[in-house]
């Protein structure tokens, strides 16, 4: 199991031709390297939002 801790921010990127929404997650410059493999396959996310956010 391969993991990857970044702090990013979700944002709405409208909506689908269905009319449902879609989001995105920012991945900082500093992880591209370390996702490289990860990409085109299916990830788990989990959302933390950190003390300082509230």
């Amino acid at each position: 199991m391969t993991q990857v801790v970044f702090r990013s921010r979700i944002s709405s990127m409208g909506h689908d031709k269905y009319g449902d929404p879609k989001y995105a997650i920012y991945i900082p410059k500093n992880v591209h390297g370390k996702i490289g493999s990860l990409l085109d396959r299916e990830v788990v996310v989990i959302v933390i939002l950190p003390d300082d956010e509230e």
